[in-house]
């Protein structure tokens, strides 16, 4: 029995060490080593969570964020959008005054030629020549602006084209009440005497036409009564105060009725003679 119990205890003892050697290799198969155990050290770390604002989350990230920009950081913004504006819409006058200059004169180059041979014949060419005018004052304003690398300041460009505008509205304003006033008696305003061609019809017609030129020039619309407003202002006592029996008289008394029709229809520049005389002696001198 001594024999028997013996060898039975060494029998489960050796079981035991089989066991504990089986568990051993299990466990040494699953931890890899080398080569395939740095390797699976290496594998790459997941990035950190990001907030909203793009930067990565931590704990000692706690620098606070602005919830709006700071005065002078909304001035500057202001500005930087006023000036961006100003630059727009400078160059969107330039290239709708550029387009429709282009397009009235096609038009009216195609009427002349299909032109009578009366007295329409002559407001047609009288409505050339404006356009042409028209034409010529933008093209010019951009020439003297536009360098040769194709750069221009719109806003110089703009500012250049109204002044030389207001310098042919005078013009025009000018020359039709020279011609309307050349029909007047000196006496008193009013219409010289028949004759049996009365010249007044084709006066007062072309100068409608001209002084709707100057309208144009300076951007206000067509009252719709331009003929009650030219004998308006034909009549008025400072056209009048001195004779017209020199060049320099009709000019002053030229004036002084367009200054008096600018104010007519409305107009917030050219309501002075002063300054329609200054302007159409500058533009009658840069032609010559």
């Amino acid at each position: 029995m001594n024999r028997t119990g013996a060898s039975e205890q060494e029998t489960r003892k050796g079981r035991g060490r089989a066991a504990v050697v089986r568990a051993g290799t299990r466990a040494g198969a699953a931890k890899p080593t080398g080569a395939k155990a740095s390797a699976k050290k290496e594998r790459p770390k997941p990035p950190p969570r990001e907030r909203a604002n793009g930067h990565a989350a931590g704990a000692n990230d706690m620098t606070p964020i602005s919830a709006r920009p700071s005065r002078a950081e909304r001035a500057s913004a202001d500005e930087r959008m006023r000036r961006i504006d100003d630059v727009c819409a400078a160059w969107a006058a330039i290239v709708a005054e550029r387009m429709a200059a282009d397009q009235q004169f096609a038009e009216l180059y195609e009427a002349y030629r299909t032109r009578s041979t009366d007295l329409r014949g002559l407001f047609a060419w009288d409505a050339l020549h404006a356009a042409e005018a028209h034409l010529t004052i933008v093209n010019s304003a951009l020439a003297r602006h536009i360098g040769d690398d194709g750069r221009a300041d719109p806003r110089a460009v703009l500012a250049d084209l109204r002044w030389e505008q207001r310098k042919l509205a005078a013009v025009y304003a000018v020359n039709a009440f020279l011609a309307v006033l050349n029909q007047m008696s000196p006496r008193k305003a009013k219409w010289a005497n028949l004759e049996e061609f009365d010249p007044r019809i084709a006066v007062l017609s072309l100068a409608h036409q001209t002084l709707g030129y100057a309208l144009e020039c300076l951007r206000i619309e067509d009252p719709g009564d331009l003929t009650e407003k030219i004998l308006a202002a034909s009549q008025k006592e400072p056209v009048w105060e001195e004779k017209h029996d020199s060049e320099e008289a009709k000019l002053l008394g030229a004036c002084a009725a367009a200054a008096a029709f600018f104010r007519g229809v409305g107009a917030t520049e050219l309501t002075m003679a002063e300054e329609i005389l200054s302007l159409y002696v500058t533009r009658a001198r840069s032609r010559t």
